[in-house]
């Protein structure tokens, strides 16, 4: 995860053993298969336009959702893909995600393309 840019919470997650394997823990991933699933992230870098990719990871609230309390703590650590952890809330709260669906098969596209 150092690699990728990672730092913080998420990496005391994974030297403490929280998180055991470099893969999105979301109960659906949405990272199409083609770009390499579930274990594929893009790094993260000090530019801020990084953070616009869908697939850079993130820190997702489990097993205690912050708007039920969770706090960013290490046993409350898993890692998502920042689309995923998106798509995820949206469900829980019953936002619409219909343009976030329209990336993934956009994504789904170019990397067949590719």
């Amino acid at each position: 995860m150092k690699k990728l840019g990672v730092k913080g919470v998420l990496i005391q997650a994974a030297e403490q053993g929280y998180i055991t394997q470099l893969a999105c823990q979301m109960p659906n991933c949405f990272c199409p298969v083609e770009l390499g699933g579930a274990c594929h992230f893009e790094p993260l870098t000090d530019d801020l336009s990084d953070w616009t990719s869908d697939w850079t990871p993130t820190h997702e609230h489990f097993p205690r959702s912050k708007r039920e309390g969770g706090h960013r703590v290490v046993n409350n650590a898993v890692l998502a893909h920042r689309l995923c952890n998106r798509i995820g809330y949206s469900i829980e709260v019953d936002r619409p995600h219909a343009k976030d669906l329209a990336r993934i098969e956009k994504a789904r596209e170019e990397a067949i393309r590719r």
